[in-house]
């Protein structure tokens, strides 16, 4: 049986310490060192207030039984803060002052909410900022992050039990059916155009705060069909699948998953039991993905998520573990996700992110995240979820073909802070469409077009790349691990950094012929 109780009490003292504990101060209840301690940011990152439902939480473990009457107090300083910081002008900053962004308003109130819930202690004290956390999240709505939008009406939901005149019925419901509409027929949500499994963990675990809290039938349904897809995944992958997720995440928070432990389908309680055996049950390695998560999304959602696991986990008889099916090999045709086995050896390709791929065996991996183009300080990647990206074939044969993306770094510097600090004193979150489009969403440059087929034969994989447009001044080379998109909680350290291939033998052989880069590589399987 998995055991959280080892990693959340290493990890407490580092939550404990990005919150400010001095009552005799204005500032107590801030969980942003960087603000009220570092003084390096100008403004308190909202966000991060989920750190007090972590304490919350964490009181209800028996080893912190000791100082369960501190954790609640602490856990009220937080709320306090927050409803303090609600109620100004340009409220819900996350990255910038002013910014009213959607992800600290839906997971900071979420959090917030369920924290008074939990206390029952009444609205009253902090009616005016609760009215407008709850108007907002009514107003806005956030279809390329569904993990956002979902958190944002479990955010209502504990708002409408809390108080229902806070949430008008007809709108939930409005909102309702359009944020059940993102998720697709193979069951994962779209997060920045494709399936990425740690968002997807994210959701589900608000998917059950919303069961929770309405009885609504649909989000048991949505979170069943949810792990569903991340089941399969996981368990073909044996761990995390990391790059190959739309948003580069390795992490995968385990409350979701654990509440499934919990049904009356022993099917599904056999799933989430080796799902949760294969993620969780090295913890206490230090090459595992908690540890390499930074301090920030601890005291964001993975800290409570840890938690809320563990009080599940507490209930439960343990049992021995079933032993690991084999995943049958199929293209999903609408996440471009290819799952397929060789004897020993499993393969996962990511098509729609130019046809990245995993090959694995035991202790033994290979990956390849394609190619880099550089040409005059430009950069053209083939590693970017795109869906215009077109592929077609088998599991064991699969044609992918699309343009690279263009990418060129973006160096953080005064002038470009004071503009941002400057308009958006003046729009707010109107400006984040511009920044995501600078940032994140990039559209693929038709200069170069790229094919790579992929055969998965008896004795060996073959990787056959060719990259046309060339004018002859380009250099190419081989991508590393990192992905050029920008996603704040990726880019976190992964042994894969330092080594992309393990225990396998691979030869690459390539040339450019006129105007066309082509490359052949050959993985022996034997």
């Amino acid at each position: 049986m998995v055991d959280f109780h080892p990693i959340i009490g290493s990890v407490l003292p580092r939550i404990l310490t990005q919150l400010n504990r001095d009552p005799n101060t204005l500032h107590y209840g801030s969980f942003d060192r960087n603000w009220w301690h570092y003084k390096i940011r100008d403004f308190s990152s909202i966000i991060l207030q989920q750190g007090g439902y972590f304490l919350e939480m964490a009181a209800d473990l028996p080893e912190f039984g000791g100082n369960r009457a501190q954790f609640r107090s602490f856990a009220d300083a937080t709320v306090d803060f927050w409803a303090g910081r609600a109620v100004r002008r340009g409220a819900f900053e996350e990255y910038y002052p002013w910014e009213d962004g959607y992800p600290p308003l839906a997971f900071s109130t979420l959090a917030i909410a369920k924290i008074i819930h939990r206390k029952g202690t009444g609205t009253t004290r902090h009616s005016d900022a609760l009215r407008k956390a709850a108007f907002k999240l009514t107003q806005r709505f956030e279809p390329q992050a569904a993990n956002q939008q979902i958190a944002g009406l479990a955010a209502l939901a504990v708002l409408k039990k809390l108080d229902p005149g806070l949430v008008n019925n007809p709108k939930f419901e409005h909102l309702t059916v359009k944020t059940l509409a993102l998720q697709s027929e193979e069951g994962w949500f779209n997060e920045y155009d494709g399936p990425d499994l740690g968002y997807l963990s994210v959701s589900l675990d608000c998917l059950w705060d919303l069961y929770d809290y309405t009885g609504d039938p649909r989000f048991y349904d949505s979170a069943e069909r949810a792990f569903s897809f991340l089941s399969r995944l996981v368990i073909h992958r044996r761990g995390s699948i990391g790059m190959h997720n739309a948003r580069n995440t390795d992490y995968i928070v385990p409350y979701g998953i654990c509440r499934f432990l919990q049904s009356e389908n022993q099917e599904l309680v056999n799933s989430a039991r080796q799902v949760a055996a294969v993620l969780y049950s090295g913890t206490d390695s230090p090459l595992h993905f908690f540890h390499a998560t930074d301090d920030r999304y601890w005291s964001h959602y993975i800290g409570h998520s840890v938690v809320r696991a563990q009080l599940v986990l507490d209930k439960i008889k343990p049992e021995h573990e079933t032993k690991l099916p084999v995943i049958e090999p199929s293209v999903m045709k609408q996440s471009g996700m290819v799952v397929s086995s060789s004897a020993e050896h499993r393969i996962i390709i990511s098509c729609l992110k130019g046809g990245i791929l995993t090959l694995t065996n035991q202790d033994d991996y290979f990956n390849d995240f394609g190619w880099i183009v550089f040409d005059h300080g430009k950069q053209f990647v083939t590693h970017w979820w795109t869906p215009s990206t077109v592929f077609s074939g088998s599991p064991d044969d699969i044609r992918i073909s699309g343009h690279p993306v263009p990418f060129r770094e973006n160096t953080s510097t005064p002038f470009k802070h004071f503009v941002l600090r400057a308009v958006s004193y003046f729009t707010g979150h109107k400006i984040i469409s511009l920044l995501k489009n600078l940032l994140i969403f990039r559209k693929s440059d038709p200069r170069y077009a790229f094919t790579r087929h992929i055969e998965l034969k008896e004795d060996m994989l073959v990787i056959t790349d060719q990259i046309s447009g060339l004018k002859g001044s380009e250099l190419i080379v081989k991508a590393p691990r990192f992905s050029k998109r920008h996603v704040a909680s990726a880019d976190s350290f992964h042994p894969e950094d330092m080594e992309m291939v393990k225990g396998y033998n691979v030869e690459t052989e390539s040339h450019i012929d006129g105007s066309v880069f082509i490359a052949s590589t050959l993985v022996k399987l034997h």
